[in-house]
């Protein structure tokens, strides 16, 4: 159920979203998680739980960074298309 934000909504979730991501502790600890998900991959016998595990963090990690970005490409979408 997705319910239609407003257009400051927007804007501090892009904002939030933008510091997020350029917050260096944030940064930092995905990196960590990342990597050692990614060392346990390579470490890990293939088709294993641990190999699946390892994989679905990495993929988290990924995910996460997405919809942090997908907020402020919400805000650029926004004021582009209200521009016009």
């Amino acid at each position: 159920m997705n319910q239609r934000l407003s257009d400051l909504e927007i804007d501090n979730k892009a904002a939030e979203a933008e510091s997020i991501l350029n917050h260096p502790v944030f940064n930092e600890a995905m990196e960590k998680v990342y990597s050692r998900a990614l060392g346990t991959l390579l470490s890990a016998e293939v088709g294993s739980l641990t190999a699946s595990t390892a994989h679905a963090i990495m993929i988290a990690v990924r995910n996460i960074r997405s919809e942090l970005t997908q907020f402020i490409s919400d805000k650029k979408m926004r004021q582009k298309f209200s521009k016009e």
